[in-house]
């Protein structure tokens, strides 16, 4: 039994092993392998060297990311991290970069953990560094506010005063470069207070990894 589409809810067929059927997979909304964070809400005020994304916020990347964070799949990690892992080698290649030395989770806060009862971002960065063979630095970043509920519904300006030093990096990072994985990239508030944690800890140069990304005029569509 091959299952279904997590799409279209149709049946797989031989060699459809990706968990999405062919006509599906072809439909997602890929994005180029270039650097997104100058688009982002407040390009001025984001931090990190690179930022790349798989695919453009639209109603099937919605539709997916929704399932694995708020229906309780997180087995659609396997799904969604081979297309992200293909898109990270490909604005790599295409950047001509090397390879950060450590890749880490957008941390959550422990009582969104206990709610939903697992980090996405955790799960999708365990499978993607598994695909790419790159080392994944265990509770390097630690988000020391909870501001992750007033987020949705905060404006721009305001996302990014609550996203300010939010973040904790627990150890030296002196001289390394680290990529920061996460689901969906919106302001780039969260991102930037990432980044900004790892730099004050030394390190040499921070990348941003998402499945998807938000244009800064689209609605964002997620509760």
């Amino acid at each position: 039994m091959l299952g279904y589409c997590w799409l279209c809810d149709q049946s797989l067929r031989l060699g459809e092993s990706t968990g999405l059927c062919r006509i599906c997979l072809a439909d997602l909304p890929r994005l180029p392998p270039s650097c997104l964070r100058w688009r982002c809400a407040r390009p001025e005020l984001a931090n990190g060297r690179y930022w790349f994304a798989g695919f453009s916020w639209q109603p099937d990347i919605q539709h997916l990311i929704h399932r694995f964070k708020f229906q309780r799949c997180p087995e659609l990690a396997a799904i969604l991290a081979p297309l992200l892992a293909a898109q990270i080698q490909h604005c790599y290649r295409f950047q001509q970069l090397d390879w950060p030395d450590v890749i880490v989770a957008m941390p959550m806060t422990y009582q969104r953990w206990c709610k939903r009862g697992y980090n996405q971002a955790g799960l999708l960065t365990h499978q993607v560094a598994r695909l790419l063979q790159r080392p994944v630095a265990q509770g390097l970043l630690r988000r020391i506010r909870d501001e992750e509920g007033a987020q949705h519904q905060a404006d721009v300006g305001q996302r990014w005063k609550n996203m300010t030093h939010s973040m904790h990096c627990t150890r030296s990072m002196t001289g390394l470069t680290v990529a920061v994985v996460d689901d969906v990239l919106t302001t780039g508030a969260s991102m930037s207070a990432a980044a900004d944690a790892l730099l004050r800890r030394g390190a040499k140069a921070v990348d941003a990894w998402a499945f998807a990304y938000v244009e800064p005029h689209q609605p964002q569509g997620e509760p």
